[in-house]
């Protein structure tokens, strides 16, 4: 909490002095992934991890989905299999730097397919 505290402290003094300061330093205090090259997708697990994705599918068996980013020039499909008679599967398109969310409370499978275009 400090080091956050002195970095804002830093990226205040350096605006008020007219400084250039990288837009990365004044965006919000939440951290953000690394961006992932285009034609591939960011896949953040339940377990607290997530990774880049290139063309292709897989089925994430170490912990369930918990968020699908695609980047730009990409097309995304995920498929999420949920303990619900009714609708056993739901499907998701994201393209082009949108991203998707998921409940991981019901998951019992999930398939993410990538697809550069």
């Amino acid at each position: 909490m400090a080091v956050r505290v002195m970095v804002r402290g830093v990226v205040v003094v350096a605006m008020s002095a007219g400084a250039l300061v990288p837009a990365a330093l004044v965006g919000a205090p939440n951290a953000v992934a690394d961006p992932c090259p285009n034609g591939t997708a960011r896949v953040f697990l339940g377990n607290s991890t997530n990774s880049c994705q290139g063309a292709g599918s897989v089925s994430y068996t170490e912990a369930p989905v918990s968020k699908v980013c695609s980047m730009s020039g990409t097309q995304v499909v995920v498929e999420i299999e949920v303990d619900n008679k009714k609708r056993p599967t739901r499907t998701v398109e994201i393209s082009n730097g949108r991203c998707a969310s998921f409940d991981m409370k019901t998951q019992i499978g999930n398939t993410v397919t990538v697809t550069p275009h």
